[in-house]
């Protein structure tokens, strides 16, 4: 019995519920003076440890030990001076426990199942960018971070759809995480998409995943219900057939995707791998798919007319009617050039805007991500060639440059890592600050205003940040 009180109070340590076992155990067993009790709690426990969070004070345990009349209970035959060991190890074990979680503290099943996110949350793939990350979802409007705690790749980014999120574990991990809302976002399915083949996105259509592979000629197609490979859609015959080497590779760089009706757009970059200065540069012209859902196979192709699509692609009304907008960056890195900008793909007609929405010449570098309002507010992530990294403001209508919202220099080693405009009108800029993580928020309906001058901590570094709503 008293073995069983120890490992309670070892497992649990809880110190209401330690109380309540104790009074429970004490009714029933125990015979002890409380006097006595309160002394060897006191020179049993350093003060430091009494003074930590959640250590309860002596005083309460020597209420709980008289209002229950121990001396009453004359029938143990249990030694006392065992409980009393149990007291003074208690604080020890709790301390132990304490310290151990302060990596990252595992929530409270109450808090992990019914407070994981608020109806305007959004969803944050955070990484340390080395042995792993974390799903987290974080409430933009009260700066709250939530108690989930998802373990996924260090290397990942994250999709809404069908009332689940969908983790894309990259390179290195090359597979599918399936997360469920309903119970706190603990993962009810994972599947691999094949060792190497570096995943970039997710779709779901009827009982199908459609799966972009960065290191394949191929679309994916997955079973929903078993995430067993049931098909594929190639794209061999849109590999690019020049490089620099004379040598051309064999991947076309399927990126991001999404859908419109029964069609899903698949953009290709087609960069040269081969090429002699080894940063993939877009020595060939960069394509926009058009693929059938319900036969699996190719609609049309659409030649881009600007190279390298980098960013995620959003689907928006502009100028009255349906457009897919996404940034093309070019040359970009220590490759930069000033050669492309964010391009609009008119739905109705299947043809590329004529202007581009924000051109690099305007924004003075790469476009890298962006999120569009309407047709007089967008915002963009622009990294010029001395790696200045700067959040803009723009008008899609004119492509003017309206103002800087927040720049960094490129000699500090601070970077900007996801971007997203909230249906309620807040911008979310995610900082890789090592020393200082967390996600800037903007108010568009208030002039663009800095919310919290101090990013808000979501733990661990943002990588991605994704609406926890279906949008497709």
């Amino acid at each position: 019995m008293f073995t069983a009180i120890i490992r309670y109070l070892e497992l649990q340590c809880n110190p209401l519920r330690m109380l309540y076992a104790f009074r429970l155990f004490a009714k029933r067993y125990y015979k002890l003076k409380s006097s006595r009790m309160l002394y060897v709690f006191r020179i049993s426990t350093p003060s430091s440890v009494l003074s930590a969070p959640r250590i309860i004070p002596p005083a309460r345990v020597l209420y709980e030990l008289r209002i229950f009349r121990i001396m009453r209970y004359s029938h143990c035959k249990i030694n006392p001076a065992r409980l009393l060991y149990a007291l003074r190890i208690f604080p020890i074990l709790f301390f132990h426990f304490q310290c151990s979680q302060l990596e990252i503290e595992k929530p409270n099943l109450f808090l992990f199942l019914f407070l994981s996110a608020s109806p305007t949350s959004v969803g944050v793939v955070t990484s340390d960018f080395a042995s792993g990350g974390r799903f987290k979802t974080f409430e933009p409007n009260s700066f709250t971070t939530f108690p989930t705690s998802i373990p996924i790749h260090s290397d990942a980014v994250g999709r809404y759809s069908n009332d689940r999120v969908f983790i894309v574990n990259r390179l290195n991990r090359d597979n599918i995480q399936v997360l469920n809302p309903q119970l706190g976002f603990t993962t009810e399915q994972e599947f691999s998409v094949g060792q190497g083949k570096n995943p970039q996105d997710i779709s779901v259509w009827n009982d199908k995943y459609f799966i972009s592979l960065y290191n394949s000629d191929e679309l994916a197609i997955y079973s929903r219900s078993s995430g067993t490979k049931v098909g594929s859609i190639s794209f061999a015959s849109l590999k690019e057939t020049f490089s620099t080497s004379g040598v051309p590779d064999n991947s076309v760089e399927a990126s991001y995707m999404v859908q419109e009706g029964s069609s899903l757009f698949v953009l290709l970059q087609r960069l040269d791998r081969n090429d002699a200065s080894g940063y993939l540069p877009p020595n060939s012209d960069s394509y926009l798919v058009e693929i059938d859902m319900d036969l699996n196979q190719i609609r049309s192709v659409y030649t881009l007319p600007y190279r390298n699509p980098s960013s995620k692609i959003q689907k928006i009304n502009l100028f009255g009617e349906p457009h897919l907008v996404f940034s093309c960056v070019g040359r970009v890195g220590f490759l930069s050039q000033i050669d492309a900008g964010i391009i609009a793909f008119r739905l109705n007609t299947r043809q590329f805007h004529p202007n581009r929405l924000f051109a690099e010449e305007t924004a003075g570098g790469d476009i890298l991500a962006f999120q569009i309002k309407n047709d007089e507010l967008g915002f963009a992530a622009v990294l010029d060639s001395k790696f200045t990294k700067t959040i803009q403001a723009f008008r899609p209508r004119t492509g003017e440059r309206l103002a800087t919202l927040l720049e960094i220099p490129g000699n500090i080693g601070i970077s900007l890592s996801g971007l997203l405009l909230t249906n309620e009108g807040k911008l979310l800029v995610g900082s890789t600050d090592f020393t200082r993580p967390g996600i800037y928020v903007y108010d568009s309906n208030l002039g663009n205003v800095l919310l919290n001058p101090v990013p808000s901590s979501v733990e661990l570094t943002p990588f991605d940040i994704f609406q926890l709503q279906n949008l497709q």
